[in-house]
């Protein structure tokens, strides 16, 4: 027969426990069968102390575990159910200290109303007096509790009667307000998901109209010349919108399709722009992106923006791409020519399409992405370094 390690077994409980809906296990009703075991065990636990450890009588053992137990029941509905909920709802954190006095205060009234009660009915606890602290022919009255020196000596008592049920309403309670946090911190990544959803949705509308639109005229163009190039243009323009529709619908995407992307709008873009311009890409380190995963169409932006703003200086125009890979690491840097004299480039780097890039490199990559931005005197660059993890 098999051994189970010890390690194992924790392992097994852990496991079934994450997998329990407790909260939708701990309804109403279930709630109150609880309170009342709770209760019930407390005040068992009070008379066999009173009845079997100290010696005293079953009827006063009772009632000093009856006494107990109603004085603790007020002062823990009052202050969990009444003082801490009013505090949360004004926000005022200061009440339960300023409560926590007067919860003495009401803890020994209650007390102290017992013994006037069984001495006004007769019931005999002369005996018991000793353990307070008390001689034989002390008379109870309701006031002499609110003396200071009474309070400062049973201010403990109270203190260590109540603690058991403060700590276990308060890890309940810090347990409960946790995974209230946890819940609403998924809701808002789940959200955030959406937003990066949506983001992407309109990067994919966004890039096929006028993208589109660009490259049929100059698929026309070349078809007019007889240009043998254009079977090449047709097929990138077909992997483009493949990639788009389909693949780029998935949370990660192999490296390699998304450099297969990049290099056909790159090579697309290309051709609308004369042979004496400098509109050069590299990638080094292809051979890692088999291994390796990426956001889709996380740089379409960057590169869009560089052929929008740039090839605009007639003395030198440019867009240079290079995408860097090794390991675990894609680095991927484009820089353009700028017209200095264009007032609008100088909001470029505050537009809506770098600001959602901002947003989905803090939401996917938070702690793995450095994005920097450089609006020289006559060149505009953008550098991106992400930390990708493998497939």
């Amino acid at each position: 027969m098999k051994k189970i390690r010890p390690d194992q077994i924790i392992t097994k409980v852990n496991s079934f426990f994450k997998k329990q809906d407790f909260d939708s296990l701990y309804t109403s009703k279930v709630r109150i069968i609880m309170h009342f075991g709770m209760w019930l065990m407390f005040t068992i636990l009070l008379f066999s102390n009173y009845y079997d450890v100290i010696g005293i009588s079953i009827n006063q053992s009772l009632f000093l575990s009856v006494r107990v137990l109603v004085s603790s029941l007020v002062i823990f509905y009052l202050f969990f159910y009444l003082v801490i909920p009013y505090a949360r709802g004004s926000k005022l954190w200061i009440i339960p200290f300023l409560a926590a006095p007067i919860c003495i205060l009401i803890w020994l009234f209650i007390n102290n109303l017992f013994y006037v009660l069984a001495y006004r009915y007769g019931f005999d606890i002369s005996n018991l007096y000793p353990l307070m602290g008390k001689e034989k022919n002390f008379i109870p009255t309701l006031w002499s509790v609110f003396s200071f020196k009474a309070v400062i000596l049973n201010a403990l008592s109270v203190i260590y009667s109540l603690s058991p049920f403060f700590f276990t309403k308060i890890l309940i309670d810090i347990r409960r307000i946790n995974k209230d946090r946890l819940r609403i911190q998924d809701q808002r990544s789940k959200l955030a998901l959406e937003n990066i959803k949506v983001e992407k949705d309109f990067l994919k509308a966004q890039l096929n109209p006028h993208f589109l639109f660009n490259t049929l005229n100059n698929l026309y163009r070349l078809a007019i010349k007889k240009d043998n190039t254009a079977p090449e243009v047709v097929l990138n323009l077909s992997e483009i919108m493949g990639y788009t529709l389909y693949d780029s619908d998935a949370e990660y995407v192999s490296l390699t399709k998304e450099l297969d992307f990049i290099e056909n709008y790159f090579s697309l873009e290309k051709m609308r722009y004369p042979k004496s311009y400098e509109i050069n890409l590299q990638i080094e380190g292809r051979e890692h992106a088999n291994y390796l995963t990426i956001a889709p169409l996380l740089t379409f932006t960057l590169i869009e923006n560089a052929f929008k703003y740039g090839l605009k200086n007639e003395e030198e125009s440019f867009v240079i791409l290079t995408i860097n890979i090794t390991k675990d690491q894609f680095v991927f840097e484009i820089k353009n020519d700028r017209d200095i004299l264009d007032k609008t480039i100088t909001s470029r780097s505050r537009g809506i399409g770098i600001k959602n890039l901002k947003k989905r490199l803090h939401l996917i990559y938070p702690t793995k992405s450095d994005l920097q931005i450089t609006d020289g005197q006559g060149e505009f660059k953008v550098s991106l370094n992400i930390a990708l993890q493998h497939d």
